[in-house]
């Protein structure tokens, strides 16, 4: 039996109406009685008191059975519905009392003029980007949990050439990538036939991709990524988790620096100036709106003061600007800029 969200309603009572609104993008059960909703970027408490405990745990059970698990010998589980949508519960002996969280697989992607018109793209980034995927250079997009980075990335996507042959890597299938030329790979669990971001980064460049697509980069992978990037893969996007644009740098370049092969930290940081022309900052309000709020072009590193030079783009920029790995921060001045690549060939 293949569930759907909607599938998930005899199983929730009290949820239905969240699990029917398209406007949901998370419904989260934290215990008896106690269930949140994401709604339009904005979080809501949920009044469920016919969810007591028996019904949560039961709950759980009817839901990962027919999506072959078992919580009872599988206290955490992760599963994807048939309609995309993702389930994550956790219960005894790892959690009190069974927790779910259900994240809707989203609605309808967002293009780039339509996140213009709303504000939450200015058109002068949208220029700046496609201007360094024209050039074949990499793009890096950071931001929170839950700040946009998903919907922005499968906006810019479309900013690459026509004509281009696109692989997508995933943990969690999301993009929607309207592209005839496209292969689009997701990771998996654990085990013998596990399935990492990073084994898919390897065996992608073996498919022939002009962009290689990242949905988020948390480990290892960075390093392989950083190398595919270097080596001809121009015009590449992918996310990462950071507070700004210069610490998405430094995360990237941590993350490289994980691999069991990694190379010192002043080699990988000059891969990160020499793959990366620009990031670009996704932020959420506290209203629940979702924003960039800063673009940047990548300059150079100073080994010297283990800091990044960069320049902003956008907002429109006041001066030059330096961030440093472990604590960012600007400075004024002039800042040493790195000679610029000539386009690759292939």
């Amino acid at each position: 039996m293949e569930l759907t969200i909607s599938d998930l309603k005899p199983f929730l009572p009290g949820l239905e109406a969240a699990l029917d609104d398209e406007a949901v993008s998370e419904v989260m059960i934290n215990g008896p009685g106690m269930a949140f909703v994401e709604r339009d970027g904005r979080m809501a408490a949920v009044d469920v008191p016919e969810l007591t405990t028996d019904a949560a745990a039961r709950a759980a059970v009817q839901i990962a059975r027919p999506l072959g698990k078992d919580p009872n010998t599988e206290p955490i589980i992760d599963a994807r519905l048939a309609d995309g949508s993702r389930v994550a519960i956790c219960g005894p002996p790892a959690a009190p009392t069974a927790a779910i969280t259900i994240r809707r697989f989203g609605g309808r992607a967002f293009t780039v003029e339509e996140l213009t018109a709303s504000g939450s793209l200015p058109a002068a980034v949208v220029d700046e980007t496609a201007a360094v995927l024209g050039r074949e250079r990499n793009l890096l997009i950071s931001g929170g949990t839950g700040s946009g980075k998903t919907t922005l990335l499968n906006a810019l996507v479309s900013l690459l050439p026509a004509d281009g042959r696109i692989i997508s890597i995933e943990d969690t299938l999301e993009l929607r990538l309207r592209r005839a030329n496209c292969l689009r790979f997701e990771a998996r669990g654990l085990g013998d036939r596990g399935v990492t971001i990073r084994d898919l980064v390897r065996h992608a460049l073996r498919h022939r991709p002009d962009h290689v697509v990242v949905g988020e980069v948390r480990g290892a992978e960075a390093a392989d990524l950083l190398q595919a990037l270097n080596t001809g893969h121009g015009g590449s996007l992918a996310t990462v988790h950071a507070n700004n644009a210069a610490a998405a740098l430094s995360r990237l370049a941590t993350c490289a620096m994980q691999a069991s092969d990694a190379l010192p930290w002043t080699v990988v940081c000059r891969g990160v100036v020499d793959g990366i022309e620009a990031v670009i900052h996704q932020t959420r309000t506290p209203e629940g709106v979702r924003r960039v709020d800063q673009m940047v072009r990548v300059r150079d590193y100073d080994a010297t003061e283990n800091r990044w030079v960069v320049e902003a783009i956008w907002p429109p920029p006041s001066g030059d600007a330096r961030s440093g790995p472990s604590t960012p921060k600007r400075r004024t001045g002039s800042a040493p800029k790195r000679k610029r690549r000539g386009r690759r060939t292939r």
